[in-house]
Order: C-alpha cells, then structure tokens, then sequence
C-alpha cells in the first residue's frame, strides 16, 4: 500500500480520512451503526451494545492499519 487510508487531523489529535478508501471506511461504518440501530431491538441492550463495540472495534482496526503518518489530509 503506497498512500496511507488516514493520517493526522489538521488540528488536534486523531486520524482523518485522507483518500477515497478513508471516506468509504467512515461511510461504512456510519451505515453498519445505522443498521444496527434498526435491525437490532433496544430491549435487547446487550446485544445493542456489544455490536456497537464491534463495529468501532474493526473500524479502529483499520484505521490503525492504514494509518500513514505522512498522508495528507484536507483542511
């Protein structure tokens, strides 16, 4: 992989997308928490909750994956 996913946010501390396939992941896991909102029941907290922690968890994962350090990111 030559360009990193995400690099460092202009201003503060994080990750920001910085390509096409950044922005896409995001989506991604905007969408699964949406689908997960809808498809799983509230009574259900635990269930609710843990694929909440799921979905951040693989999103934190690729973050951290495709992180570059030297990836441009725009303001």
């Amino acid at each position: 992989m030559k360009r990193g996913w995400f690099g460092p946010k202009a201003f503060g501390w994080g990750a920001s997308p910085a390509s096409w396939e950044g922005w896409a992941a995001t989506a991604v896991m905007i969408l699964a928490m949406i689908g997960a909102g809808l498809l799983i029941d509230p009574a259900d907290g635990a269930l609710a909750w843990s694929a909440r922690g799921l979905i951040i968890a693989v999103y934190l994962a690729v973050v951290a994956f495709t992180y570059r350090s030297d990836a441009r990111t725009s303001l």
